[in-house]
C-alpha cells in the first residue's frame, strides 16, 4: 500500500511538471512589447529560398502595449496596430510615408510581407513570423 501511494506522488509530480514546462514555452503577447525587433531574415517555401537581410537596422518592428506598432522600412515609417490571441499574430499596417528608397531597398518586400503574417514563436532572443498559406517565415533580432 505504501509504494502504491509514492507511485502516485510520483505521477502526479511528473504531470505537474511536464504541465508547467509546457505552459512555459508558449508564447506570451507580452514577450514581444517595447522591445526594437531588426528584420535579419526571409525564408520562402515557393520558390524554397532564404534570404539574409544586409541591413536589419533599416528594417523594424516596434509593438506597443496600447496594441499599436511602429514600422520602419528602410527610409519609410509605417504605423499600425497588431492582435495577439495565443500564438496568432494579426498585423494591420496603417498610414506610411512613401518616398523612394533607392533600388536597393527592401522596403516593399518587407511591408508585403508583413500582411501576411498570421502567428508568431519566440525561440532565444528571436521573434519569427510565420506567414500564411505556409508561404515562408520572417526571423527578427532583438
Amino acid at each position: 500500500m505504501f509504494k502504491s501511494k509514492n507511485i502516485s506522488i510520483t505521477v502526479v509530480l511528473l504531470i505537474v511538471i511536464t504541465i508547467a514546462t509546457a505552459c512555459s514555452n508558449q508564447n506570451s503577447g507580452t514577450d514581444i512589447i517595447d522591445v526594437t525587433w531588426q528584420w535579419a531574415e526571409l525564408v520562402e517555401n515557393e520558390p524554397a529560398s532564404q534570404s539574409i537581410v544586409p541591413t536589419p537596422k533599416n528594417y523594424t518592428l516596434l509593438f506597443n502595449a496600447d496594441e499599436t506598432m511602429n514600422i520602419q522600412a528602410d527610409c519609410n515609417m509605417v504605423s499600425g496596430s497588431y492582435k495577439v490571441e495565443g500564438n496568432s499574430l494579426t498585423l494591420e499596417l496603417g498610414p506610411s510615408t512613401i518616398a523612394f528608397c533607392g533600388e536597393e531597398s527592401l522596403d516593399v518586400m518587407f511591408t508585403g510581407f508583413l500582411n501576411k503574417v498570421e502567428s508568431f514563436v519566440i525561440e532565444n532572443d528571436q521573434m519569427v513570423l510565420n506567414l500564411k498559406n505556409n508561404a515562408g517565415k520572417m526571423t527578427f533580432n532583438r
